[in-house]
């Protein structure tokens, strides 16, 4: 193969995985390599000193050529993007493009002692062009799922606000409801009514006092899950669930200094029910502590007392809903409340000995 060109080491361009074609000024060519030949089928020798937009059509659109004028006339090198232009030097059969992608660049350049020229460099890109366009088609994909959840989110918020207004409204009218019943079955009592009937207004008036317990139960728990999780000091929970109860004559000693926990703001609640149950439950309890220990990338929140305990029997029933001697709800939605941060728990103190509460909290979402 010869070039009209005496180009050093122009052997070199043959070798090279980019076809590469030169031109003068007035667009001949002068030199074709051997990438170009295996990709066009066209040889070498029979397009030297032959028109560029002949050999290459492509090249004869006259937005290229203006662009090939400025590039000769100074105006530096030219990316012909592979978006607008894929086949600049298309392969000999036209099934033969589908799905291939070239990326042209011409760049001009002086021989000492001739004119200048302009070196065509092409580069397949068709493999790195269907990972972009994967890439956009996974992105939009991405970008609509987002928009969608974002609606859906935005639609649920607003249904739970609608429920959250209608169970306001409802509870309002049963505690009303609830407490004339309540007064009406008090003023019966007064009338000194026989042992018979006594025994059912008695049992009546212990239903009513149940039913106002779980209607004040729902104003309580009736944000749970709505509000984003926050960050919780687990010391400053513990001693504010204090005012809640009456402590008379029970020690608090909580030692997690400046441990934090990512949780649903109920997390007060859910607290509170804790310690509430030692005292409630545990009869002669006087001292509650509250510790922490790391099990591998978990957090174990452990709150025990020195309470009775939990009877063996009854120990996988406790988290249950409607199990218990009270509402039979504390412990159930203390468990729900934790679980929206991924937050289980368990007991496992002795009978006997004393409640143990183990709160295992995920990495991620406790801070010391």
């Amino acid at each position: 193969m010869s070039y009209s060109h005496d180009i050093k080491n122009r052997q070199y361009l043959d070798i090279l995985p980019v076809g590469i074609c030169i031109i003068s000024s007035n667009l001949e060519i002068s030199m074709w390599n051997e990438k170009l030949e295996n990709w066009t089928g066209i040889n070498a020798e029979s397009v030297l000193n032959e028109s560029l937009s002949d050999v290459a059509p492509a090249f004869s659109d006259p937005l290229i050529m203006e662009r090939l004028k400025m590039a000769f006339a100074g105006g530096g090198p030219v990316i012909l993007s592979y978006r607008f232009h894929p086949h600049m030097f298309p392969f000999p059969l036209e099934h033969q493009n589908e799905g291939r992608y070239q990326r042209t660049t011409i760049i001009p350049f002086d021989l000492s002692d001739e004119e200048t020229n302009a070196m065509i460099v092409v580069e397949d890109v068709s493999l790195i062009t269907d990972q972009v366009q994967s890439y956009r088609r996974i992105q939009k994909l991405i970008v609509n799922e987002l928009e969608e959840r974002k609606r859906a989110e935005k639609s649920l918020a607003v249904a739970n606000n609608k429920l959250n207004t209608l169970s306001a409204i409802n509870r309002h009218d049963l505690q009303n409801l609830l407490m004339a019943l309540d007064g009406y079955l008090t003023f019966s009592l007064q009338k000194n009514p026989n042992d018979d009937v006594r025994h059912y207004l008695d049992k009546m008036k212990k239903v009513t006092d149940v039913m106002k317990k779980q209607v004040q139960f729902t104003r309580d728990y009736q944000d749970m899950g709505i509000q984003a999780p926050e960050w919780f000091n687990v010391y400053d929970l513990a001693y504010s669930s204090l005012g809640g109860i009456a402590y008379r004559g029970v020690d608090l000693v909580c030692d997690t200094k400046q441990l934090k926990i990512l949780a649903d703001p109920l997390i007060q609640k859910a607290i509170y029910n804790l310690m509430e149950n030692a005292v409630r439950h545990g009869v002669h309890t006087t001292r509650i502590t509250i510790s922490s220990d790391i099990r591998g990338d978990e957090l174990i929140l452990i709150i025990q007392d020195n309470g009775n305990g939990v009877p063996d029997n009854i120990k996988n029933r406790i988290f249950e809903r409607g199990f218990g001697s009270n509402t039979g709800l504390g412990l159930f939605l203390t468990k729900e409340i934790l679980a929206i941060t991924g937050i289980s728990i368990l007991e496992n103190g002795r009978e006997g000995e004393g409640a143990r509460f183990e709160l295992h909290i995920p990495a991620g979402f406790y801070t010391e």
